[in-house]
């Protein structure tokens, strides 16, 4: 059962840290790509044009703080390899870097709109009843090897899809923060004056001190309460009829 599963910390853990590793892979190959596109081989040179997860993992960023932030609950900023990028390769440095800093959360936007529309459909009414139920009644008279597994993971899948939903428009909004070193920051740096972007790279070294300070004095955690918040009433009925299965 769906509840079931988020109902317990152990499975819920698993399952979001799975989801954040695919989604932050996904982000980091995206900006990858645009870079390899406009013109730079560097993350391909190293490697990390790839969808492999191996390829963007930080040990820190990416195991030892989110596995302290599941077992104390204490909340932390978890993060993947920055994918390597030499603007200067670009035709038009300011521009290309602006768009390529917008490649990873516009993939993350693509991610959570695929999630929405499906959980939307399988809460479709056909014929009287929710497309969800009426996949699990046919599945449940069509009993066999096949059918019985798709039963069983059902859960873990719907699970997966609001997880994917929720922690993907997470991600796009964190890494549109308007400060360095986010995404958020590059993309604003394009439309600064002169003046403005001289200013910016002087803030530069000190954007994780900022990034931290939003999440010790609880700004962060209320930004995304906010967020999440609204997210799950875009989902309007259908993640109750998700939490019913």
């Amino acid at each position: 059962m769906v509840n079931e599963i988020f109902s317990s910390k152990l499975s819920i853990g698993i399952i979001s840290y799975i989801v954040f590793i695919i989604s932050a892979s996904t982000h980091e190959y995206s900006h990858a790509r645009t870079a390899f596109v406009f013109g730079d081989r560097t993350a391909m040179d190293q490697g990390r044009l790839t969808l492999n997860p191996i390829a963007h993992i930080d040990i820190l960023g990416s195991v030892v703080l989110p596995i302290i932030a599941a077992v104390t609950g204490i909340p932390v900023i978890g993060w993947m390899k920055a994918v390597p990028v030499n603007p200067y390769n670009f035709n038009n440095f300011e521009r290309d870097q602006a768009l390529v800093s917008f490649a990873g959360p516009f993939a993350n936007l693509m991610i959570a709109a695929f999630s929405f529309i499906v959980l939307k459909i399988l809460t479709f009414t056909v014929d009287g009843s929710f497309l969800i139920y009426r996949i699990i009644m046919l599945l449940e008279q069509n009993s066999n090897v096949v059918s019985n597994i798709l039963l069983n993971a059902l859960p873990v899948i719907l699970t997966m899809l609001i997880m994917f939903y929720i922690i993907n428009i997470m991600l796009m909004f964190f890494n549109l923060l308007p400060f360095p070193p986010l995404d958020g920051g590059w993309i604003l740096r394009f439309f600064l004056s002169p003046n403005g972007k001289n200013t910016y790279d002087k803030i530069y070294p000190y954007g994780f001190l900022i990034l931290y300070a939003l999440l010790f004095f609880g700004i962060l955690r209320t930004i995304f309460g906010f967020i999440q918040t609204i997210s799950q009433y875009l989902l309007g009925n259908s993640i109750k009829i998700i939490f019913s299965i």
